[in-house]
């Protein structure tokens, strides 16, 4: 029987603080609660006639509600965590019709999706078919190398920076199996349309695409660990089973942050571990399409998992499998940092090893968030300043936070600005 949550852990699953606070004021608006300690589940009567049904997957922690929020987890589900927590969800053998419908279905999920990535993998497996992809690829490549000569060469100034115009050559690599390219070139339509020197911007993706297209040209010539990173920048499929093959790497990982975001459906569950010994950071990322049933399982954020994780082949290693697990998840109440310079120094190292990564995650201590005719920086005891970015809400969140004290944050630097997704202070991970 799982014990229920404490309040640092409701909160450290809130995708922010506001979701927090209304999930509290629904205390009176619960019926049918009940937990089976694997799951938790009930009504919660909204405006509408009919109530939301909410449901918590424990082993996740995974959430479901019929409710239209985009947040995850909703105010609904937080709330039901929130009932949980202080002692008024009653125990039950059996959950409720739609809740036992869901759970049965996410038992289900990882089974269709093993069967999925076995006959995807097993055309890669076959020299033939392998040697045709690979000449798609190739020549969707020199494709897109003379589409952004083309665009450099008639200027950026004329260049035609539609939407439909950066969807149409995207199109071209999904067709040519490139999705990498593909991503990349459909977000330069959003860089036009929201960033003011957006052909500084537009021109150094072009540049990073033509490295990564010379660096597919002469794949064999570069050393085995960037050859698998020039693979997964242009999104050549990595099954699992050869993932989880690798050797593991054992740590005592800090969860410093996770977070779930939709596009069209496709959900993607992003979790960030530390390694507390060595140091080491870990990416996990899920994908989930139609609903955010992830059937990985993670620890609650502030917790430390003894776990062996396997990484993904590349140049500078980052996204992860969980494998292994030993013990019981423990909550932390101290981290290692670094400061700026450290951050600074580990993003430059990262990037000699692989020279298309986009940001490397860190963990800057003892700063103080501040604010400049509209620009956000994060500033050390010796006055050395980083650059910061993120939504105003979640900057004025993490200025509460600190309230003008140092503060560590964790959060990923891109060599324009660092962007935090949670602070560590009094001895808890808060998200942002």
């Amino acid at each position: 029987m799982t014990s229920p949550w404490t309040a640092g852990q409701v909160a450290s699953v809130a995708s922010d603080t506001a979701s927090l606070v209304a999930a509290r004021k629904l205390v009176a608006s619960w019926t049918l609660t009940g937990c089976n300690g694997v799951a938790l589940w009930g009504l919660c009567q909204g405006s509408g006639s009919k109530p939301y049904q909410a449901v918590v997957d424990l082993t996740g922690p995974a959430y479901k509600c019929s409710c239209p929020s985009r947040k995850f987890p909703c105010k609904h589900a937080l709330g039901l965590l929130v009932e949980w927590s202080e002692g008024r969800v009653p125990d039950a053998a059996d959950p409720i019709d739609f809740a036992s419908q869901w759970l049965l279905s996410r038992q289900e999920k990882p089974e269709r999706a093993t069967e999925r990535a076995v006959a995807l993998t097993k055309p890669a497996s076959d020299s033939a078919t392998a040697q045709k992809r690979a000449e798609r690829v190739a020549s969707g490549l020199v494709e897109l190398d003379l589409w952004i000569t083309d665009q450099i060469r008639g200027g950026l100034a004329s260049m035609d920076t539609s939407w439909t115009s950066f969807d149409a050559i995207a199109g071209r690599m999904v067709d040519a199996q490139v999705p990498g390219a593909a991503t990349a070139l459909r977000a330069l339509a959003a860089v036009v349309a929201s960033t003011e020197n957006w052909p500084q911007r537009v021109l150094d993706e072009f540049s990073r695409l033509h490295l990564l297209i010379v660096a597919h040209q002469r794949l064999d010539e570069l050393p085995g660990s960037l050859q698998d990173s020039v693979r997964s920048h242009l999104g050549y499929p990595v099954s699992t089973d050869s993932v989880m093959e690798s050797a593991p790497v054992r740590e005592r990982w800090m969860v410093l942050s996770s977070s779930t975001s939709e596009d069209n459906r496709l959900f993607t569950r992003i979790v960030w571990l530390l390694g507390r010994n060595t140091g080491r950071w870990a990416q996990l990322l899920d994908f989930s399409h139609g609903s955010a049933n992830f059937s990985g399982t993670t620890p609650p954020v502030g917790f430390l998992i003894d776990a062996e994780l396997h990484f993904y082949p590349g140049a500078a290693p980052l996204r992860a499998r969980m494998g292994t697990t030993f013990g019981e998840p423990e909550p932390f109440t101290t981290m290692p940092v670094g400061g700026i310079d450290t951050a600074l120094q580990n993003y430059t190292d990262a990037l000699a090893a692989d020279p298309w990564l986009r940001s490397w995650p860190a963990v800057i201590g003892a700063v103080v968030p501040s604010v400049d005719s509209g620009n956000w920086f994060f500033v050390d005891g010796e006055g050395a300043a980083i650059a910061a970015a993120g939504d105003p809400e979640v900057m004025w969140t993490l200025s509460a936070v600190s309230g003008g004290h140092p503060v560590t944050v964790c959060g990923t630097w891109n060599a324009v600005a660092y962007t935090p997704v949670s602070v560590f202070t009094g001895g808890r991970v808060i998200m942002l």
